[in-house]
């Protein structure tokens, strides 16, 4: 009974490993070869369809895990457990939990936790201080921050995938826009002045 089975290496360079099942008087024989030629081997005994010895096995560098091989007096099948290597990928988006965990997403099809989000809890919220538009910084009135994961020691949880609206103070931007705005007209004015006497200056010299 033969089998090929694709793994990776730790670069990422993926090649193709075949596991040979040769029956033997104390069980099955088991060899490895990967197209580089490197080679492995392999007993398998078993004692009521449970293995007793044998199951682990390395060739070029690849560890195979055949300690959940089980022998019956049946059809065999051979299928891949799991795989804990994969292809070089690119990260192509991100997605953050409710838990406060930022997962990317590869371009292999893979998933990883990049990094995660902390939350700070203050023992008096109103002690802060203001520090910005939208920051604050710790005083001694407030206490020192206390840090932790989202939903723990009675932290808040994060909302994914939702639009938070802007903390912008609307107020001061309408100021800031409004006293653009003059500005602009004073300026508009004062062009149109300056075209006024440049204009009174041609007539005359006429």
């Amino acid at each position: 009974m033969e089998r090929q089975v694709k793994v990776y290496d730790a670069d990422g360079a993926s090649r193709s490993l075949t596991l040979t099942f040769s029956r033997s008087a104390g069980g099955w024989d088991v060899a490895g070869a990967d197209a580089n030629g490197a080679t492995g081997n392999s007993t398998l005994t078993f004692a009521n369809g449970a293995m007793t010895s044998g199951g682990a096995m390395t060739v070029g560098g690849i560890s195979v895990d055949m300690s959940t091989v089980t022998g019956f007096a049946a059809m065999s099948t051979l299928t891949v457990g799991s795989q804990n290597g994969s292809e070089a990928g690119k990260l192509e988006s991100f997605t953050l939990g409710g838990d406060g965990s930022l997962i990317g997403s590869f371009s292999n099809g893979s998933k990883q936790v990049l990094a995660r989000v902390a939350l700070a809890r203050f023992t008096n919220p109103g002690g802060l201080e203001k520090s910005g538009s939208s920051t604050y910084v710790a005083t001694a009135n407030s206490g020192a921050a206390q840090l932790g994961a989202p939903g723990d020691a009675g932290l808040g949880t994060l909302t994914a995938g939702a639009l938070e609206m802007s903390n912008v103070d609307l107020s001061q931007e309408f100021t800031n826009l409004i006293v653009a705005q003059r500005g602009f007209q004073a300026n508009a004015r004062i062009i149109t002045t300056s075209d006024e006497v440049l204009q009174e200056l041609t007539n005359l010299k006429h």
